[in-house]
């Protein structure tokens, strides 16, 4: 039994396209289309399992390239996962702030407008923020 690998396939691809077009070439067991979970949209690639090894690579090598709605199918035998490269893994840094640059606030009084003060040396009367839109 032979995995293959069918990738960039048009999104209005079905499972039973798949099974329909690598049937030509030979009995297929199983056609799957990979969705994604949460959008249940095609995610783009696929897979095919056909019985004999030789109608397999007959139907790799007709249909690798092949036009499917203006986008080149990539086709070929599905490797196991534990034979794939490893993917690269970003390490996440752990965000710092660094207030060290910074002026530290100015604070000011907070004054009723009707208190009594002089006249020499008005205070500031902090007010609220607007809410933003």
């Amino acid at each position: 039994m032979t995995n293959i690998f069918i990738a960039n396939l048009d999104f209005g691809i079905t499972s039973s396209d798949l099974e329909a077009t690598f049937s030509q070439f030979g009995d297929v067991s199983y056609a799957h289309v990979v969705y994604d979970k949460k959008t249940k949209k095609s995610k783009g690639f696929g897979y095919v399992e056909m019985e004999d090894t030789d109608e397999a690579i007959r139907a790799i090598e007709a249909l690798n390239g092949m036009d499917v709605n203006s986008r080149k199918l990539d086709v070929k035998i599905a490797s196991p996962k534990g034979a794939r490269p490893e993917k690269k893994v970003f390490e996440k840094k752990p965000f710092k702030k660094n207030f060290s640059s910074r002026e530290p606030k100015k604070v000011y009084d907070k004054v009723s407008p009707r208190s009594n003060q002089s006249d020499e040396e008005p205070k500031r009367v902090l007010r609220p923020r607007r809410k933003r839109i």
